[in-house]
């Protein structure tokens, strides 16, 4: 039996339109077997599939991905270390300026040795949102998101952290000035609740469908959606 099957049609619908958009049927049964293999809640925005370029990501945010490693049962601990283009590692940035690189060292329960994962500022960074009033703090989740995959192979292979991903997906994106896509970027930063948001992902899904943005634009809004989604729910 498809693990598809586990969501009614409504349900599959609304995945469709908001939390999997531009997603074909196979896509669907391949988001929703990962679903069910993580056991994240695509409805509590655990977990998203994004497409870009004809290709579908599946992405969740570092809580999710800390949920998975803390189901098996292994996980043992992590740690995170910031430093500086001089190398050397700190266990806290206290830098004004962005710290060269971030790692974090997972252990897990029964294994001979620890898992490292470490990211590089600069490969990251997008340059916007959260990256530029948390540097230190987006780029410990993206060292975190690998080490805890390589720690964790068969739970989280192919699901990557919506901070990894983020980079990826602006700086490939064209600026462009049609009032669709301007006036969809000028709702997101004027919602002032999550209620605000959720009412604009279908109208997101129907201005695709429409040809009136572009799949790149409407990633990019979905992504401001997730930020704008952060800022809210921090305040």
């Amino acid at each position: 039996m498809s693990a598809i099957t586990l969501w009614t049609p409504e349900q599959t619908q609304l995945i469709s339109s908001t939390i999997a958009p531009g997603c074909s049927n196979d896509e669907l049964r391949l988001f929703a077997y990962a679903c069910q293999r993580t056991g994240l809640d695509p409805f509590s925005k655990q977990i998203y599939a994004i497409k870009r370029g004809g290709k579908m990501t599946i992405q969740a945010g570092i809580d999710g991905l800390r949920a998975i490693a803390e189901r098996t049962g292994q996980l043992d601990g992590s740690e995170t270390y910031w430093c500086g283009e001089e190398g050397d590692w700190k266990d806290v940035w206290l830098s004004s300026k962005p710290p060269a690189a971030a790692k974090t060292v997972v252990h897990r329960k029964g294994a001979t040795h620890p898992f490292v994962g470490v990211a590089r500022f600069a490969d990251y960074n997008a340059g916007q949102g959260l990256w530029s009033k948390m540097p230190a703090a987006m780029i410990a989740k993206c060292s975190e998101a690998l080490s805890l995959r390589k720690a964790f192979p068969a739970d989280m292979s192919g699901v990557y952290s919506t901070d990894e991903m983020e980079q990826a997906e602006t700086v490939t994106v064209k600026v462009d000035s049609s009032k669709t896509f301007t006036a969809g970027k000028a709702a997101i930063a004027k919602a002032k609740s999550l209620h605000d948001l959720e009412d604009l992902q279908p109208r997101m899904a129907k201005r695709l469908e429409a040809g009136e943005i572009s799949q790149e634009q409407h990633d990019q809004l979905l992504q401001l959606m997730l930020e704008k989604e952060n800022e809210l729910s921090d305040n």
